[in-house]
């Protein structure tokens, strides 16, 4: 008789259950099954696994955090000036404006300025 933890094989592959699950939208439930598999000793969805952690956040330490209250202010009084365009600021200062973002963006990334900018489209 088998324990209540032990998982039963699907009448498919188990890789292939995996895929099935997360292509259904059921991720968590194809993690559970994969972390059973593994503590069964099961190396088929070892790539399933790291595919299936949880997304990692890892900020990054050289860059300051920004105080967007500055570029609020300025979209706040600036608004009517920029509507329906993309607007680039930092500190509160307009960088650049387009109503491309790719154009906006080339531009910034040319320029040297896209790291820190707030880039937002003015609605």
């Amino acid at each position: 008789m088998r324990s209540a933890s032990e998982v039963l094989p699907p009448p498919i592959p188990p890789a292939e259950h995996v895929r099935r699950l997360v292509e259904a939208n059921r991720v968590e439930e194809a993690r559970r099954y994969v972390q059973e598999l593994l503590a069964q000793g099961d190396t088929s969805v070892e790539g399933w696994a790291k595919v299936l952690r949880p997304p990692r956040v890892v900020p990054s330490p050289d860059r300051p955090r920004s105080d967007f209250a500055a570029d609020y202010a300025w979209l706040r009084e600036n608004r009517q000036a920029y509507l329906d365009r993309w607007v680039a600021l930092q500190d509160g200062k307009l960088l650049d404006a387009d109503i491309a973002l790719r154009a906006l963006i080339e531009r910034l990334t040319e320029r040297g300025q896209i790291d820190g900018a707030f880039i937002v489209q003015v609605d």
